[in-house]
């Protein structure tokens, strides 16, 4: 699978500049001829949370990525603010090459620090997709923090995609989980950040990276706007999994926590 990370300088609150953006980024993927390109967080406005630029379904960011879906031939992943069933949602959502949205991941982890909680309404589990027979999944940014969710759903995916805003005050942080993640879960990692200053003031790094199975590095993109083309080998997954099935011998599954009784709370 031929993947295109597109790292934006995200123009703040402001659309039509953003769509424009993504327009020629993914048309210079289409010229490599990639089968999936990937958007950051919110990469229609940045992270401003402002409830007034979420938008409804069917809403101009839905139509704006299923044409150029469709006009390019290629698959896209691309974060941003939705309205669904009368909640605010910040949400991933996946396009066909067809111009089709085959699934929406909701953001389980809101940055209470920031006072995302506040505003939006958390999603409540991973989210499975397929695209030409590659099982993957997509995390937003602070969902990096929390491995126990990106266990819940490793033994299904061989790809795992964590789109995000994450600050270059922390870009230490960012590497670092993510190459975590991929040696938890023995399968390529993409982290696609932003970068450049938002609305807020916030410096952002880019620092969009894959990591392999092993925790290789194996492409970073640095602190500017631009597309990172890489092939994957999807086989490489199948090929460590089998030649060291750590995977397997885990104890504390999904299913084990399901069967513990509930712990006494600890912190009050």
């Amino acid at each position: 699978m031929r993947i295109g990370i597109i790292q934006l300088n995200i123009v703040w609150k402001d659309k039509i500049k953003n769509f424009e953006k993504a327009k020629n980024f993914t048309a210079l993927a289409k010229q490599s001829n990639c089968d999936l390109v990937i958007l950051p967080e919110a990469f229609n406005t940045g992270f401003c949370m402002d409830p007034n630029l979420a938008e409804d379904e069917g809403g101009e960011t839905d139509r704006f990525l299923t044409n150029l879906a469709r006009s390019n031939k290629i698959n896209i992943i691309a974060g941003y603010f939705l309205k669904r069933n009368g909640e605010l949602k910040n949400v991933a959502r996946v396009f066909t090459k067809e111009g089709n949205i085959i699934g929406t991941y909701e953001k389980i982890h809101l940055f209470s620090l920031l006072k995302e909680d506040k505003i939006f309404k958390a999603g409540s589990y991973p989210t499975l997709f397929n695209i030409n027979n590659v099982p993957f999944t997509v995390f937003i940014c602070y969902d990096l923090r929390f491995p126990e969710v990106f266990r819940l759903i490793s033994y299904q995916v061989w790809l795992i995609f964590i789109i995000a805003n994450w600050p270059k005050s922390r870009a230490d942080h960012w590497l670092s989980l993510l190459k975590a993640r991929a040696i938890e879960n023995l399968c390529y990692v993409v982290g696609v950040n932003r970068v450049g200053k938002d609305g807020n003031g916030i410096d952002y790094s880019g620092d969009s990276v894959i990591y392999d199975p092993w925790g290789e590095l194996i492409l970073k993109l640095e602190e500017e706007e631009g597309v990172l083309i890489c092939d994957l080998d999807i086989n490489r997954v199948l090929e460590i999994r089998s030649g060291f099935p750590f995977i397997k011998d885990q104890k504390f599954t999904p299913q084990f926590q399901e069967s513990l009784e509930k712990p006494q709370a600890l912190f009050f």
